[in-house]
């Protein structure tokens, strides 16, 4: 018996099988998990198991430096977040999501009962990653906002370090015009300059958003004087990498900046403008889709804009009041109805404190059928040229552009390439050089056109070495006529439509296409451009070096 006992001893310590032991889920004690489902009003939020059940909690909470809440994906949460307290340059608050990454990021909806679903009012060093916003309520609600940025008397002066970064901003229902205090926008910037402590911002990025169905506009500031004297500029803005669909108004709009940089953007298929109601004075709605005003140092690259339809200016890009040294490069315009580049320094500001507009460089841009308006304006005329040109130009240099005209609206068509309305005549304050001007309409194609005011011919504008085809009215004075020819540029393949079901840009077809083919007469046939000192250009439109005799267009290598 004893001698059984030992062997069934043996044989149980032979199979002794470790057995895992459970392990206690990690706390992370700067970590605060958001969960509707399976959340707890009373747990400690440091881990998904002792998640929160509300994000009422962000509200009631002020949250301290290197904090990061993780809202969980799926979820939906009605209502307004109002955000307190403040990071550190090194240790930033972040709102971001966690879960399953098949499933949509979490949704903060305002429902259109608020003025913004989310409020970042006076407070620094905020991320907000991957998170759905949307206000949007029955009907239109007046300045309706999905996040809003505000500086008002913050100490210091400066509001600094808020990123946005691959959030999706939709259906913010504000309305469709600005009468009567209107309008509305997917994210606003506002910096409050009176009283006693000024503001603005500093580093304000939104990165790898999407922006859509937003009433009236995408991306938007707002400052109340662009007097130069009470100027305090926000610096180290980035909007880049974003995508923008079905908003009727302005997409981008930098306002009162210094260096900011807008760049590899998408605008496509915005919804149609509107109207102010009868009775309005001025009823047709002002919009363009990228622009800047009362900003400096302003560099636009790379974006792509596509079906614009304002009611009035219409245009791809806008360089606008009280800006200087803007620059514009390897961008893309497409099918806008108000044309491709408004320059609008309008005289009306210079009382009010307002700078010159000056140093203003429009350079590899490619424009393919901008100036689509099948109506007239509200003042009675028909504008939607390719370039639209207003007021007190100073220094604006437009080199190694190409802009295709093969498409006349169905009635009342304008394909003029330029238009000059109040224009002031400021010598050398237009320069033109090695651009293509490619019309095949052959509907008015007057290639100028006087709107208001007179050009004078003691040398305002400077055009040299340009192609311009398929035009009428080319003014013979000297000064425009210095190295000009008037040709077929003989693309590779003309792009004057794109091939995809969508109908969308295809930047490959443009660069097989656009490219100059052999024995195309611009090819070394522009002049030699003088370099900005402030943006030395090293590239053309297809990235490649620039070569010593230039050709003219955007293609020069």
């Amino acid at each position: 018996m004893l001698l059984l006992l030992i062997l069934l001893l043996s044989c149980k310590e032979d199979t002794l099988i470790d057995v895992p032991q459970p392990v206690a889920e990690q706390s992370y004690p700067n970590r605060y998990y958001i969960d509707p489902d399976n959340g707890k009003f009373y747990n400690t939020g440091h881990s998904p198991s002792q998640a929160w059940k509300s994000i009422d909690i962000i509200n009631e909470k002020v949250w301290n430096p290197g904090d990061t809440i993780l809202i969980k994906r799926g979820s939906s949460f009605n209502g307004q977040l109002v955000l307190k307290g403040s990071g550190t340059e090194a240790a930033p608050i972040v709102i971001t999501s966690y879960g399953d990454e098949s499933d949509p990021l979490p949704t903060i909806n305002g429902g259109g009962t608020v003025d913004e679903a989310i409020l970042v009012n006076n407070v620094q060093y905020w991320e907000l990653h991957q998170l759905k916003v949307t206000n949007k309520g029955a009907v239109p609600r007046p300045k309706s906002v999905g996040i809003r940025l505000v500086a008002n008397q913050i100490e210091g002066g400066v509001m600094n370090h808020i990123i946005i970064r691959e959030c999706i901003v939709t259906d913010v229902y504000g309305t469709k015009t600005h009468h009567l205090g209107g309008g509305g926008s997917a994210i606003f910037y506002y910096n409050v300059l009176d009283g006693n402590q000024p503001s603005s911002f500093n580093k304000v990025w939104i990165e790898n958003c999407t922006l859509s169905n937003s009433q009236r506009d995408g991306i938007t500031g707002w400052v109340s004087t662009g007097d130069r004297a009470r100027r305090k500029a926000n610096t180290n803005f980035i909007i880049r990498d974003n995508t923008f669909e079905n908003i009727p108004g302005d997409q981008i709009i930098i306002n009162s900046c210094d260096g900011a940089l807008v760049e590899r953007n998408n605008v496509f298929n915005c919804a149609p403008g509107d109207f102010s109601p009868d009775g309005i004075p001025f009823r047709a709605e002002a919009a363009a889709a990228i622009w800047c005003i009362h900003s400096d140092h302003t560099q636009f690259r790379y974006n792509i804009v596509q079906d614009h339809k304002a009611t009035w200016d219409g245009q791809a890009f806008d360089c606008d009041q009280n800006s200087q040294h803007t620059l514009f490069e390897y961008n893309i315009s497409y099918n806008n109805v108000g044309g491709a580049f408004l320059l609008c320094p309008a005289d009306a500001g210079f009382n009010n404190g307002y700078a010159e507009s000056t140093g203003t460089i429009f350079r590899y841009n490619i424009s393919i059928n901008d100036g689509t308006r099948d109506y007239l304006k509200e003042n009675g005329k028909i504008l939607a040229s390719t370039i639209d040109i207003v007021g007190r130009v100073k220094d604006a240099h437009f080199h190694n552009n190409t802009f295709i005209k093969t498409r006349s609206a169905a009635q009342n068509a304008d394909n003029v390439a330029l238009t000059f309305d109040s224009y002031t005549n400021i010598p050398q304050s237009l320069i033109f050089e090695n651009n293509i001007f490619y019309n095949s309409t052959a509907v008015a194609n007057d290639f100028y056109r006087l709107t208001v005011g007179h050009l004078d011919p003691s040398g305002s504008i400077v055009f040299k070495n340009n192609n311009v085809f398929g035009y009428t009215n080319i003014p013979s004075d000297p000064i425009f006529d210095t190295g000009n020819i008037h040709v077929d540029p003989k693309f590779v393949q003309l792009v004057s439509e794109f091939l995809s079901g969508s109908k969308l840009v295809d930047k490959d077809q443009i660069l097989q296409g656009l490219q100059l083919g052999a024995g195309s007469p611009c090819i070394a046939a522009g002049i030699s451009v003088a370099n900005s000192t402030i943006y030395p250009h090293g590239h053309d439109f297809w990235g490649k070096s620039i070569p010593t005799t230039n050709n003219i267009g955007a293609f020069n290598h």
